[in-house]
């Protein structure tokens, strides 16, 4: 059984871009993302949603590595490289009705967030789990930030045992 170390399907493995991915992100020209009101019924995911941006990014990977969620399900995950900041999409009306531990912001509406447009996106905007058209599979916020503070607890409990 592959351990979350060396296993390269865990969410984690996303935190560093290969060269070639990363070059095509820093690279990608005019029309690789959109700025979206948040709460729209955008394209690609359909309907309302809303966002959890999770800082850094290494912190909303390991969360979702928490939750054991499958890569390949079709749950809206954005990377911005540039802040170093995860974005997950979550229900319409339910960002703010969670806990959210520090550097967790809930993205609602009145807001806008800038997403990645096709396969890929760019640097400040980029795919780590597209959504399946029409029918996206939102995290649920709760269990987001729930792991979130496992997966802190986890990597403090890991420092202290070094």
């Amino acid at each position: 059984m592959a351990t979350p170390e060396n296993d390269p399907r865990r969410w984690a493995s996303f935190l560093d871009p290969d060269a070639s991915t990363l070059y095509r992100l820093r690279c990608a020209g005019f029309g690789s993302t959109s700025l979206v009101a948040v709460g729209s019924a955008w394209d690609t995911v359909g309907g309302g949603w809303e966002a959890l941006a999770i800082s850094p990014l290494e912190r909303g990977l390991a969360a979702l590595d928490a939750l054991d969620l499958p890569l390949d399900e079709g749950h809206p995950v954005i990377a911005d490289h540039s802040r170093s900041e995860l974005i997950v999409l979550v229900p319409e009306g339910t960002a703010n009705r969670t806990f959210r531990p520090q550097a967790v912001r809930a993205l609602t509406a009145g807001t806008w967030l800038l997403v990645p447009n096709g396969d890929t996106g760019a640097y400040p905007a980029a795919w780590v789990s597209r959504p399946t058209p029409g029918a996206a599979r939102y995290v649920d916020p709760v269990r987001l930030c729930e792991a979130v503070l496992a997966a802190e607890a986890l990597r403090e409990e890991r420092a202290r045992a070094c």
